[in-house]
């Protein structure tokens, strides 16, 4: 499928006169194709050159650069005045002509790739060489930069595909991966990105503890490649030179390695980006998101994020959820509602399994909450990472004792749960007996609360 030319069967009645006609005119139509490429290249060549040259007559940092705040220095990008990013967008528009003129002259090559490559994936093609398979999902990768997989699929879908044969991998919410997850991607890759943060939710591990340290101990594995303690982000960490340390008050280390950090935090508005940035990143980010009107211009300021307490001296110790707790998630839905805040913009999460039963229960009943809603947007926190809502109710109810200390031991559930929220976050719990624990009393002197038992028709006005 990957030869220079595909001759089409001969005709006793086709004259000779007429098949060298035929080959000339395709003679001519390549070297006009070459010829166009050709003059792609140089055109790209001297512009690349272009921007080379602009590149030298920059100064290594702007005047005064180094006497401004830092907040500052980060939020702000020195080099890429108006003339840069025009010829670095008209650099990339070219180079796209060039490639869609590389295709256009290869198009019977392409297609016939493409044509083994479905084959192969229908598996109703016969025995193929391994060079000609990785040869179709190179032609597949020039046409479609990115392939999105699951590691669980990698090694099924990229079966024939040897060691370092994909350029580039990319892997998202590294965090939440174990390392021995990624093997098998990062093994077939000559280079590879690791994107995720070590201060959120670590990976979910179903084999016992006690089993993967038997195992490690009988292999002679260091603990830091423990499945449940580690992740494929931290390991790529401790990889990586440039970076900083952060503050790690659940470990036996005063402080975490974090590589190349990124630190403008352009998702939150306040106060879940000054929450977030106090449990779990010791202050160290810059807050990038411009605030704007919520829920639209004319009702801005009417909802702002409070903590609504369902303190309850009846409740027994060991319920974790309670009529008043009902109540008050029945209140801030209701509200939500009435000021025209529609269900895509809310995303309810709790800690434990038991108050997510119970707001869906609450939830089924509401306008607007279909059963497709409800369990993509009613979840756990640990469901709930890696996705975002204008809105954000955390539900905490009062919780059995163990499994307030157990929620509150790491600043890593409460940082997921915060940073899901891009404009506002409200939270439902019994405040006296969750704003004393350690990374929850942040939260409690950061969100006013408000007592719904008061005044069940109104929220209080944002004066702050």
């Amino acid at each position: 499928r990957n030869e220079d030319c595909v001759s089409a069967p001969c005709h006793a009645s086709e004259a000779p006169t007429s098949r060298a006609d035929t080959v000339r005119r395709a003679q001519q139509a390549a070297v006009t194709a070459r010829r166009d490429l050709r003059s792609a290249v140089a055109e790209l060549d001297a512009r690349a050159l272009e921007l080379r040259e602009a590149a030298r007559t920059l100064p290594s940092l702007p005047l005064g650069w180094s006497h401004i705040d830092e907040a500052d220095q980060e939020l702000g990008s020195p080099w890429s005045d108006e003339a840069w990013s025009t010829a670095r967008s008209d650099l990339f528009l070219r180079a796209l002509d060039l490639h869609r003129a590389f295709v256009a002259g290869a198009a019977k090559k392409v297609r016939g790739n493409l044509q083994l490559l479905m084959e192969l994936m229908a598996g109703t093609n016969g025995p193929v060489p391994d060079e000609e398979v990785e040869r179709a999902w190179q032609t597949l990768f020039l046409l479609v930069p990115v392939v999105s997989t699951t590691f669980s699929s990698v090694g099924s879908m990229f079966a024939r595909l040897g060691r370092e044969s994909i350029g580039w991998v990319l892997v998202d919410e590294a965090g939440q991966a174990t390392p021995q997850a990624a093997v098998g991607a990062l093994w077939r890759a000559r280079r590879a990105v690791l994107v995720g943060d070590p201060l959120q939710l670590e990976p979910v591990v179903t084999m016992p503890t006690a089993l993967q340290l038997r195992l490690l101990r009988a292999y002679g594995v260091d603990e830091h490649w423990l499945p449940s303690a580690t992740s494929a982000q931290a390991v790529a960490d401790r990889t990586n030179c440039y970076g900083t340390y952060l503050p790690a008050p659940d470990t036996d280390d005063e402080h975490v390695w974090v590589g190349s950090p990124l630190r403008v935090h352009r998702r939150c508005e306040e106060p879940m980006f000054t929450v977030s940035n106090e449990v779990a990143y010791g202050g160290l980010m810059v807050h990038g998101t411009e605030p704007k009107a919520f829920p639209d211009a004319e009702r801005d300021g009417l909802l702002p994020s409070r903590w609504l307490n369902t303190d309850d001296p009846t409740r027994p110790s060991d319920a974790p959820w309670g009529e008043r707790d009902r109540r008050a998630f029945e209140f801030v839905l209701g509200h939500l509602h009435r000021h025209g805040v529609d269900v895509e913009r809310v995303r309810i999460v709790a800690p434990f399994r038991a108050l997510v039963a119970e707001c869906q229960k609450v939830c089924r009943g509401r306008e607007g909450w279909t059963s497709e809603l409800i369990e993509e947007r009613c979840a756990t926190v640990h469901r709930a990472q890696g996705k975002e809502a204008d809105v954000v109710v955390l539900v905490l109810g009062g919780g059995r004792p163990g499994a307030r200390e157990w929620a509150a031991r790491t600043p890593h559930l409460l940082n997921v749960a915060a940073s899901r929220a891009k404009r506002r976050l409200y939270v439902v719990g019994e405040r006296s007996l969750w704003a004393p624990l350690p990374h929850f009393d942040v939260l409690a002197f950061a969100l006013p609360e408000f007592d719904h038992r008061r005044d069940r028709t109104t929220w209080p006005q944002d004066t702050e």
